[in-house]
């Protein structure tokens, strides 16, 4: 049987045609993938497309209350090497970062991670303080939200403090350490008492010292979270080692001549001098008690 010309353009054309009509269908997307976050206590999955972009908006708050991260629909988040990001952490920083001079930290200072991940739209943090804490001369409205980057504090943009629940929010573009800082006047007591004016310019540290024992410093404040947990095991070293090692205990924001004279860029920072005053060990952060013991066993102390 022969086939007719018209017959056979019409095969021709069909079989051209199949590659065209099966890229026709459309390809289904991607499914989303999830985001997770850890959040002080809370644990929260997110889905973003394949871009990265947010598919519902989200507000998350840590166990206590006392952290929350509000992210809007289609916010894109990305990590610093502009992959899609996959987890989102906020921690307690177990060190506490000097605080600007004429400044003071509220409370904890909190670790957003990954560092460098971005938001295409800003999202709001918001952190509570505890108003006792409120040093004299400080007024509630100064209260705001700074960011740690690079050893510098900054303050975050559009703040908003409210004073009737002790909150205050801020606007975050990417993952960062941030505290609640507020203005304040130094104060001008002295943690220890003022040495005769013959030796006005002779530190804590260099008095305790001038016994030829070893001597434990730690500069914190009293109101640093990770501080408060070594005042009583500094306490106990006190009692346990008197007569063998000097304890002393600087107020950073009391003694700030003394603390950069240091170079003390966080709180608690612990520091060992042995008898003749050369620093042998420095420590940043809560340091255990028998850590503590060991490194001084180490220098001969029993």
């Amino acid at each position: 049987m022969i086939m007719s010309k018209a017959g056979l353009f019409i095969i021709i054309m069909l079989f051209l045609c199949m590659p065209l009509a099966s890229g026709c269908q459309q390809t289904p997307p991607p499914p989303p993938s999830e985001l997770k976050v850890e959040l002080l206590g809370n644990s929260y999955t997110l889905l973003v497309d394949s871009e990265g972009n947010l598919t519902a908006s989200a507000e998350l708050t840590s166990a206590d209350g006392s952290v929350s991260l509000t992210i809007t629909k289609g916010t894109r988040l990305l990590d610093k090497d502009k992959h899609t990001l996959q987890l989102i952490q906020v921690e307690i920083d177990p060190t506490l970062p000097l605080s600007p001079e004429g400044a003071y930290i509220m409370g904890a200072v909190y670790d957003l991670k990954p560092h460098g991940a971005t938001f295409s739209f800003p999202s709001q943090l918001t952190l509570k303080y505890n108003a006792d804490e409120l040093p004299d001369g400080a007024e509630e409205s100064t209260i705001c939200i700074a960011s740690y980057e690079n050893n510098k504090w900054s303050v975050v943009s559009l703040q908003k403090t409210d004073t009737k629940t002790h909150m205050v929010t801020a606007q975050i573009s990417h993952l960062v350490r941030a505290g609640v800082i507020v203005s304040q006047e130094l104060p001008s007591t002295e943690t220890f008492p003022k040495p005769p004016t013959t030796s006005a310019s002779i530190s804590p540290i260099v008095q305790a010292l001038s016994n030829g024992k070893p001597t434990l410093t730690e500069f914190g404040s009293s109101t640093c979270i990770p501080c408060k947990q070594m005042k009583p095991i500094l306490d106990e070293l006190a009692i346990e080692y008197e007569g063998k090692v000097n304890v002393v205990i600087i107020e950073v924001y009391e003694q700030m001549a003394l603390t950069r004279q240091h170079s003390i860029m966080a709180i608690p920072t612990q520091i060992i001098f042995d008898s003749n005053g050369k620093e042998i060990t420095r420590h940043m952060g809560f340091w255990a008690k028998k850590d503590i013991i060991s490194q001084l066993n180490k220098m001969g102390v029993e």
